[in-house]
């Protein structure tokens, strides 16, 4: 594991990456998908219908919550390593009276 990668574990501490975040939010989306075409092909008077439209709510809204997370990490993580490339300002560590200007 890299630097970098060291440090974004530890400013996580311990949460999943926003790659990860991505994939359990992929794999929900496939099983909107699924729920939705369910739905779908059930007839209006189909008495799992209800169920099926609640499901698809519900993973709408684990969907969304999922995207929000990967987001925030992924913004977590690009602040991290942006700032470690970030050049460090030169120090002299010295009490120059120069170093003021």
């Amino acid at each position: 594991m890299s630097e970098q990668d060291q440090v974004i574990e530890e400013f996580l501490e311990g949460k999943p990456r926003a790659d990860t975040w991505r994939e359990l939010r992929e794999t929900l989306q496939a099983r909107l998908q699924d729920a939705v075409a369910a739905r779908d092909a059930a007839a209006p008077d189909n008495p799992r219908r209800s169920g099926l439209e609640r499901k698809v709510r519900e993973l709408r809204e684990q969907v969304a919550a999922l995207a929000q997370e990967e987001a925030v990490t992924r913004f977590v993580e690009d602040s991290v390593r942006a700032s470690l490339s970030r050049p460090r300002p030169f120090s002299s560590g010295g009490d120059d009276e120069d170093d003021d200007f």
